[in-house]
C-alpha cells in the first residue's frame, strides 16, 4: 500500500507532498467525526415538520431545542478544547461518542417537549462540543506546514455529512417514521465513531512520527508531557491579550447567526411556499453538496494568499445571497438560491484554523478554537431561534431572511478590523531541545525517504 502511495506521489508530481503519511489517516478520521457529529445538528430543519405533525408543537418551541443545543455546545466548547489539550482529543471524543448515543436514543423516544430539550438540547449539545472541538486542533498538530490543505480536506465532511444525512433522514422519516430514523442513525453513527477512533492518535509524537510538512532542519515541537502543559498555559496568556482572539469569536458568532437562520429555516420556508418535504430537504442537500468546493478551497487559499480577503468575500457573499429568498416562490427559485448561496457559505467558517495558525503559530489551538466555537454556538443558537420566532409573530419568514443578511454582512465588516496575518502576534511555540532517540530515528528515516522521493521526482 505504501509503495502504491509513493508511486502516486511521483506520478502526479506532488513534490514535498506525500499521501504515504499517517497525517492523512488522521484527516480521514477527523472528517468522519465531523460528518457524524455535525450532520444531525445541521439536519435539524428536517425534524421540525414531523414534530409539528406528530405532537402539534409550534415551530418556535421546537426551534428552542436547536437553540438550547447550540447554547450548551457553545458553553461547553472552551472546556472541550482544554480537555483535548490536557487529556488528548481521542479520550475526549470517545466520551462525546457515548453522549451522542444517549442523546440520539432519548430523542427517538421523546413524548414531551421537555424531553426534546434535555435529550437533544443538553445531552447532544455537550456531545457536539466533545466531538467537534478537539478534533480540529488535533489535526492541526499533525501539520507543520500545509495546514490549509489538511483543513480543506477535513472540512469537506461538513458538507458531505449533511448532504447524506439530510436526505437519508427525509427518506427514513417517510418510510419508518422520525423516531425509528433517529434510532438507526444513532446506532450506525455511534458504531462508526467507536471503530475509527481506535486508529486515532492525538499527536505525531504520540505515534512516534513527525508532522506533515516537517523539513530536515526543523526540530520537533513539544506536544505532550509536563513541559507541554505548563508552556501552553503561558502561551495562551499571550493569546488572550490580542484583539484578534476576541474579534474572531465575534466574527464566528455573526457568521453562524447568518447561516443558522437559513439552515434551520429553509425547509419550513420551502414547505410554506408549496414545496413537498422531500423537495424542501433536497434544497438543503443541494446547499451541502455545492458548498463542498469552497469548504476545500477556502483554507487552501487562506494559507496561500490573504486569509482576511477569503473570509471577507465569504461573509459578504453569504449575506447578499440571502436576498434571493425574498422572491423565491417556485422549486426552481429555491434550487437557484441553494447553488448561489452555498458558494460563499462553504468558505465562511473553514478558514478559522488557518487564521489561528497565522496569528499564533504552532501554539496548541484547542483552547483558542474552543473559545471561537463558543461564539459560533451562541450564533447558531440565536440563528436557530429566529425562523420559528419570526414565523410565530408574523406568520412568515421575511424578517428572518433580512436578519440573516444583516448578521453576515456585519461579520464581513468585523473581518476588516482584524490585524494583518503576515506576522505572528505571539512568540513561536517552543521546539524540543533534545529529541528522543526513537523519534529522531523515525524522523531521519522519514525525511530521507521524502528527500529521496523529491530527488527522483526532479
Amino acid at each position: 500500500m505504501r509503495n502504491a502511495a509513493l508511486w502516486l506521489d511521483k506520478r502526479f508530481g506532488l513534490e514535498e507532498h506525500t499521501i504515504a503519511h499517517y497525517a492523512w489517516v488522521i484527516v480521514a478520521i477527523a472528517g468522519v467525526v465531523q460528518m457524524v457529529g455535525a450532520a444531525i445538528r445541521m439536519a435539524f430543519g428536517v425534524l421540525v415538520y414531523p414534530l409539528v405533525e406528530a405532537f402539534g408543537w409550534s415551530p418556535g418551541s421546537i426551534g428552542f431545542a436547536y437553540a438550547l443545543m447550540s447554547i450548551v455546545t457553545a458553553l461547553s466548547s472552551p472546556m472541550a478544547g482544554y480537555l483535548g489539550n490536557r487529556f488528548g482529543a481521542r479520550r475526549t471524543m470517545i466520551t462525546g461518542t457515548g453522549l451522542f448515543f444517549i442523546g440520539m436514543m432519548w430523542t427517538s423516544q421523546t413524548k414531551e417537549i421537555w424531553e426534546l430539550y434535555v435529550a437533544y438540547g443538553i445531552i447532544f449539545g455537550v456531545s457536539q462540543a466533545l466531538l467537534l472541538v478537539p478534533v480540529v486542533p488535533a489535526v492541526a498538530s499533525w501539520f507543520r506546514r500545509h495546514l490549509g490543505l489538511g483543513t480543506g480536506i477535513m472540512m469537506v465532511s461538513w458538507s458531505l455529512g449533511p448532504a447524506l444525512v439530510v436526505q437519508a433522514l427525509a427518506v427514513l422519516f417517510a418510510t419508518v417514521g422520525w423516531s425509528q430514523a433517529f434510532v438507526i442513525v444513532g446506532v450506525v453513527g455511534t458504531g462508526t465513531l467507536m471503530i475509527i477512533l481506535l486508529f486515532f492518535r492525538n499527536t505525531p509524537e504520540e505515534a512516534g512520527k513527525i508532522a506533515y510538512g516537517t523539513h530536515r532542519t526543523d526540530n520537533p515541537l513539544i506536544t505532550s508531557g509536563k513541559v507541554f502543559i505548563s508552556t501552553q498555559k503561558e502561551f495562551q496568556s499571550y493569546v488572550y491579550k490580542t484583539n484578534a482572539f476576541w474579534n474572531l469569536i465575534n466574527i464566528h458568532f455573526l457568521g453562524c447567526v447568518g447561516h443558522a437562520v437559513i439552515l434551520v429555516g429553509i425547509i419550513p420556508l420551502g414547505i410554506s411556499k408549496g414545496l413537498g418535504p422531500l423537495t424542501a430537504a433536497g434544497v438543503l442537500t443541494t446547499i451541502s453538496v455545492v458548498s463542498v468546493a469552497t469548504r476545500f478551497a477556502a483554507p487552501v487559499l487562506s494559507e496561500r494568499i490573504s486569509a482576511k480577503s477569503v473570509m471577507f468575500f465569504s461573509f459578504f457573499g453569504q449575506g447578499v445571497g440571502v436576498f434571493l429568498l425574498l422572491t423565491a416562490n417556485s422549486t426552481l427559485d429555491f434550487y437557484i438560491f441553494a447553488v448561489v448561496w452555498a458558494i460563499p457559505y462553504g468558505g465562511e467558517g473553514t478558514a478559522f484554523p488557518v487564521m489561528i495558525r497565522k496569528y499564533f503559530g504552532h501554539t496548541p489551538m484547542g483552547t483558542t478554537y474552543g473559545w471561537q466555537l463558543l461564539g459560533a454556538g451562541l450564533g447558531m443558537a440565536l440563528g436557530g431561534l429566529i425562523p420559528g420566532m419570526v414565523f410565530d409573530i408574523t406568520g412568515g419568514y421575511t424578517w428572518a431572511i433580512v436578519l440573516s443578511a444583516a448578521f453576515s454582512i456585519a461579520g464581513a465588516g468585523a473581518i476588516v478590523l482584524l490585524e494583518n496575518t503576515r506576522q505572528q502576534l505571539i512568540p513561536n511555540w517552543p521546539e524540543m531541545e533534545q529529541k528522543s532517540t526513537e523519534l529522531l530515528e523515525t524522523a531521519t528515516v522519514d525525511l530521507k525517504r521524502a528527500e529521496s522521493h523529491n530527488t527522483s521526482g526532479d
